[in-house]
């Protein structure tokens, strides 16, 4: 599971009961796995001939996560979550004002227990919204304060993959309560918006975000000399090319953004991710030139043909996995965005920047990118000699999406950094 703009994970089915209708509205409980219970809220919501509904959890730092489906019979409840590694599979039954029962998630069991909630008005005003890039109409969520005036405001950016607004709408709420403006959309290609990212490089994507800060100018509710940007991962590492596309922008949240080459950063991730750092020195070496393999055709242009040999060789290997097939658009991407220069690109942002990372990001060398970035700022800095805005934060527990994994849990719920957000607004709030 991925937070803060990556990849939540999952996404989720529901069954409901026999009369839907008892079901409608607010629910609160928790989830419960290996002892450890997880607050949760769930709400369904009447849509047409069915129901339509979402869940939130502070604990997990998601709001609004869609269900894509109510249904059931007999008074019993039946939710699948389906993830991007797992599948949990929710079994109970609706007794008035309690749902509960189990659930399963691979080997492991759990349960769950909901009661009827009172009806809270919602933290935040919320509204959906469009506006365009060129040819290309994107769709999203504009959040607003709870308190009258006009107000600093924040444009959120993509992370890799297909991402929609749910991904950020968290930490989207949390700026609003905290009386920054703020503005989530579905990437483009996804949800309700137009085009196609597995065809754009990182141009085209700082272009669709630049359109949303110039929305943000047109916005009542927005003191237009107060409008920044926040990108996790991906819409870190392109943060300074939105600066360049918008110059107007005032302040720059980066959290673990890629601060080395595309090929470099692809490399410390793949390695990460099958395990090369606690091989044996020979099984290191021979992983490590599968890894090059891979980076070599997607982002160097190398024959297929060496990377198909290199998969042959090493097949049998614990660490192992089938590289993407030939038509997958991860080889489209890699060479779209294999010439990015992050350096050449942050020399050009001289406003306010938080760089925000974990300390053992797996995804991002976090010291490497934060120190490359720095430099590259501070070079224009002594340049034009203009000050030096840099604020560097470094979590040392925590990994790419600002999980707790030192010392490391096993079983239970993740647990994530829990001043992230307060960090964040306190620094925009405090003048950047």
């Amino acid at each position: 599971m991925r937070v803060h703009g990556f990849c939540l994970g999952f996404t989720m089915l529901a069954g409901g009961v026999a009369h839907p209708a008892d079901i409608a509205g607010g629910w609160q409980g928790t989830w419960t796995k290996d002892g450890d219970a997880l607050p949760v809220a769930v709400t369904f919501e009447k849509s047409g001939g069915g129901y339509s509904g979402w869940f939130d959890s502070d604990a997990l730092q998601v709001a609004h996560i869609p269900f894509a489906e109510v249904r059931g019979a007999g008074g019993k409840v039946h939710f699948v979550l389906k993830g991007d590694e797992s599948t949990s599979v929710f079994d109970g039954v609706e007794k008035g004002d309690i749902l509960d029962g189990t659930f399963t998630e691979g080997g492991s069991e759990g349960s769950f227990t909901l009661m009827r909630a009172a009806a809270q008005q919602a933290p935040v005003a919320s509204r959906d919204v469009t506006f365009t890039d060129g040819d290309v109409k994107l769709a999203g969520t504009l959040l607003l304060p709870p308190t009258p005036g006009k107000h600093p405001a924040v444009m959120f950016l993509h992370g890799s993959g297909p991402e929609g607004r749910w991904a950020n709408r968290w930490l989207a709420q949390k700026f609003a309560q905290a009386g920054i403006v703020a503005l989530i959309s579905d990437k483009r290609g996804v949800g309700g918006s137009a085009g196609d990212w597995t065809r754009a490089g990182f141009e085209p994507l700082a272009d669709d975000a630049a359109a949303g800060v110039r929305f943000l100018e047109k916005q009542p509710d927005v003191d237009a000399r107060r409008i920044g940007i926040y990108g996790h991962s991906q819409g870190g590492t392109i943060a300074p090319v939105v600066v360049e596309r918008a110059p107007e922008i005032a302040f720059v949240v980066a959290s673990a953004p890629g601060g080395i080459p595309p090929a470099d950063l692809e490399t410390y991730s793949i390695e990460n991710a099958i395990g090369v750092p606690s091989l044996p020195p020979k099984e290191a070496e021979d992983a490590r030139a599968f890894v090059r393999a891979i980076v070599d055709v997607g982002y160097r242009g190398a024959p297929r043909a060496e990377l198909d040999g290199a998969a042959a060789q090493y097949k049998a290997r614990s660490w192992y996995f089938d590289p993407p097939p030939a038509d997958n658009s991860y080889w489209t991407m890699s060479r779209l965005i294999a010439p990015f220069d992050p350096s050449a690109h942050w020399r050009h942002v001289q406003v306010p920047v938080l760089l925000l990372f974990g300390a053992h990001d797996e995804r991002v060398p976090s010291i490497q990118s934060a120190t490359a970035i720095r430099m590259a700022i501070a070079q224009e800095a002594r340049r034009t000699r203009s000050d030096l805005r840099v604020t560097i934060k470094i979590y040392p527990d925590a990994d790419h999406t600002f999980t707790i994994v030192d010392p490391p849990r096993k079983g239970g719920w993740p647990r994530h950094e829990s001043n992230y957000a307060a960090t964040i607004t306190e620094w925009i709030q405090g003048g950047e």
